[in-house]
């Protein structure tokens, strides 16, 4: 029973005014964990992409070896940590006319990495698996967040399209990306509301992201056990606390968001695994 990990992590990107600080910090965050508290292992199980290495076609490969021969029992993760962004819709399935997207490192705007790219990759995965995605990234356009604390080294995770998209009066009805996948056997960690930024931040001595950092202290605080429910609360309280308007939202089958975070509860997976 497979346990397998792709994390993506994007600080530098070709025009420096969008570069971010805490993104790959993230990804060694989340390694580190899933090593040490839940059995993943380093050398085969778990791929890292960050700055440059994290083209659109790395993603997309390592999301096919991600989900490729699953099977049940399996647990598999992908966490991006990066921009988030929204195009016209090519295919005509959204009813806001919007695509969210991804941004690579050679993030084309005509041919993006949609949601509908990485639910595609999702449907493969049997019932009895579990994948679990992460985002730490915008998917809205309402500007840059104010400061969590006065003087605080806070930035969103959104790049505005060159030209302007959708409605073009009001708040544009936007979806958080990813949501379509949860209609396969995957449960989505967003960091934020639809009208919300995510903060790239300064905390505990690191620029990090600030949904990653508060759920892995969220994850820590119950001992490395906990409902994905009763995380993402708990990490939306930790947020809360600390300042950041953001509210991490939990969307997926009501039976897997029952279940411990990265664990199936598949007959022959331990129900913890000590670290």
């Amino acid at each position: 029973m497979a346990k397998k990990a792709l994390l993506v992590g994007i600080n530098r990107y070709p025009d420096p005014g969008n570069e971010l600080k805490g993104c790959v910090n993230d990804v060694l965050l989340i390694r580190e964990t899933l090593a040490r508290h839940f059995g993943f292992t380093e050398a085969e199980g778990i791929r890292q992409l960050t700055d440059a290495r994290a083209t659109t076609k790395a993603i997309l490969d390592g999301l096919a070896w991600l989900t490729a021969g699953a099977a049940p029992g399996d647990s598999l993760v992908f966490h991006y940590s990066g921009h988030g962004s929204q195009v016209p819709d090519a295919n005509g399935d959204e009813r806001d006319r919007l695509d969210e997207i991804l941004c690579p490192y050679d993030l084309d705007w005509d041919r993006p990495l949609t949601d509908d790219d990485l639910a595609a990759t999702a449907a493969g995965v049997p019932d009895g698996a579990l994948l679990t995605v992460i985002l730490d990234c915008c998917h809205s356009g309402t500007g840059l967040r104010e400061p969590a604390r006065p003087g605080a080294d806070v930035r969103h995770r959104f790049l505005s399209h060159p030209h302007p998209v959708g409605p073009g009066n009001g708040r544009r009805p936007i979806r958080r990306f990813g949501v379509s996948l949860t209609k396969t056997h995957a449960v989505l960690i967003a960091a934020c509301r639809d009208d919300q930024t995510s903060a790239d931040a300064f905390l505990d001595g690191k620029y990090r992201g600030a949904l990653t950092y508060h759920l892995w202290r969220a994850l820590r605080d119950a001992d490395w056990s906990a409902p994905c429910r009763a995380l993402v609360a708990a990490t939306g309280d930790s947020l809360a606390r600390a300042g950041f308007d953001q509210v991490p939202q939990l969307e997926g089958p009501p039976h897997l968001l029952a279940k411990p975070v990265f664990k199936t509860g598949f007959p022959g997976i331990p129900t913890r695994i000590a670290g």
